[in-house]
């Protein structure tokens, strides 16, 4: 259940007064943008971490902009108030943060105009993995991604999950743990929620910006981990299916999976089918830097409580 202290508008208030009208225009036609952010409790330091909390909010900033609303306040401003969310909730344990502005009018007309927005920022309880951390099996959807002259891959919109969504319930269905969108050309895009990487000997490719895909923070990340640890610069260029096939290792990673590694694309071995070690090592690293558990990016996260200074 989410926590009951929700940040709207500038007040803090609570989730039953923070919910919008049934006939708010977002609830019909998914008008608005969004980000997920994560809070990792460090029980050792006796504190939350905000990861990438300010790249969200500019990334939400960006999402606003480019559907022609309104963020009402600084991401810096966004960051302090979603620490006090946070500890007015008196959260102690792994959460997820869902900042939302949405357009909230009671309008029926299809536009992005004339019609007044809410920011929302609610949080809620995450216990345990979004995705299975020890391997997943996809399938090739039979869903595309959609493309960017449709609506902006580039903005993070609420309406835009629809397909990812159904491609999620048809791979599940099928017996797969998660499904891997297409290009509407073929190419390889993302998954439902979170980016790909696939390495084919010792290169490390991902989907390019221009195959449709959502730049991801936590793919940033993974890059730059990539780089720092075993040297690798990752090509971002076009992949096609069959790479999906042939690949020695391959990894999904995003927000709320993390780092994932991939075993298995529709019925076919990666690699050895089994999780690749560098994965695996990209996974532990990140999971502790996530609490800052170690002397790393310290300039990745964000402490809640303040029992320490930031970096």
């Amino acid at each position: 259940m989410p926590y009951d202290v929700v940040f709207v508008d500038g007040e803090f208030v609570s989730s039953d007064a923070a919910r919008p009208s049934v006939l708010a225009n977002v609830v019909s036609y998914g008008t608005g943008t969004f980000e997920g952010i994560r809070a990792m409790w460090n029980q050792e330091r006796g504190d939350l971490f905000l990861l990438e909390a300010p790249a969200h909010y500019e990334r939400l900033e960006r999402s606003a902009r480019i559907l022609g609303l309104r963020l009402p306040y600084p991401p810096a401003d966004l960051v302090a108030a979603t620490c006090e969310l946070l500890r007015r909730n008196d959260v102690r344990a792994d959460s997820y943060v869902r900042p939302l502005l949405f357009l909230a009018g009671e309008q029926l007309a299809v536009r992005m105009h004339d019609s007044g927005s809410r920011l929302c920022i609610p949080a809620t309880p995450m216990p345990g993995d979004y995705i299975d951390p020890r391997g997943i099996r996809c399938m090739v959807s039979t869903w595309r991604r959609g493309t960017d002259v449709a609506a902006p891959n580039r903005a993070k919109v609420i309406g835009s999950y629809v397909g990812p969504a159904l491609a999620k319930t048809e791979a599940i269905q099928r017996g797969f743990d998660e499904a891997l969108l297409l290009t509407t050309d073929g190419h390889v895009a993302e998954a439902t929620t979170s980016n790909i990487l696939v390495r084919s000997g010792d290169e490390w490719a991902t989907p390019a910006a221009t195959d449709d895909i959502l730049e991801g923070i936590t793919r940033r990340q993974v890059t730059e981990l990539l780089s720092e640890d075993f040297g690798v610069t990752v090509v971002q260029r076009r992949v096609h299916r069959s790479e999906l096939y042939a690949c020695d290792e391959a990894l999904l990673c995003g927000t709320a999976a993390m780092v994932a590694p991939v075993v298995e694309v529709d019925g076919r071995r990666v690699g050895d089918g089994t999780p690749g070690e560098t994965t695996l090592a990209l996974q532990r690293e990140l999971s502790s830097i996530a609490r800052r558990g170690g002397d790393r990016h310290h300039e990745w996260t964000t402490p809640v409580f303040g029992t320490e200074e930031e970096a």
